[in-house]
């Protein structure tokens, strides 16, 4: 019985501190992302995938995300915004495509060019399900 708490224990704290290790992010990126959000706050970096990093931060108490490619370029940020923000067409597209769909979080996501999108994440009949949508409301991508 004791070994087997000892294994468990062992297995969790090898476990846990692969989680917590740190990602080294290359100065470009860094630096990219410093010049582009010089007052960010509580900055956690993380990979988005083999090609992009994440900042995760606060700016001006609000929750963003932005990610950067391995070269320092901007590819994306994900602010998130309170649901009464959401465009009305966008509220609307949601609740014609899904009726009764309940919208629990919204996000602002700005892309190079001046593109802008919105994401509606919501519950319809249990399942949890997101839309990208154009600020008229038709479907992104």
């Amino acid at each position: 019985m004791k070994n087997n708490f000892l294994v468990l224990i062992t297995v969790l704290a090898i476990s846990l501190s692969s989680n917590c290790q740190s990602i080294t992010v290359p100065a470009v990126v860094k630096s990219a992302f410093n010049t582009k959000y010089p007052n960010a706050t509580n900055v956690k970096w993380g990979k988005e995938n083999a090609k992009e990093y994440e900042a995760e931060f606060k700016l001006n108490g609000t929750n963003v995300s932005a990610n950067f490619g391995l070269d320092g370029s901007w590819v994306e940020t994900e602010t998130v915004i309170k649901i009464a923000a959401l465009p009305a067409p966008v509220t609307a597209a949601v609740k014609k495509k899904y009726p009764g769909a309940a919208i629990t979080m919204t996000q602002k996501l700005e892309k190079p060019g001046g593109k802008l999108f919105y994401e509606a994440t919501f519950k319809v009949n249990g399942k949890k399900k997101s839309m990208e949508l154009n600020p008229d409301g038709s479907l992104a991508k």
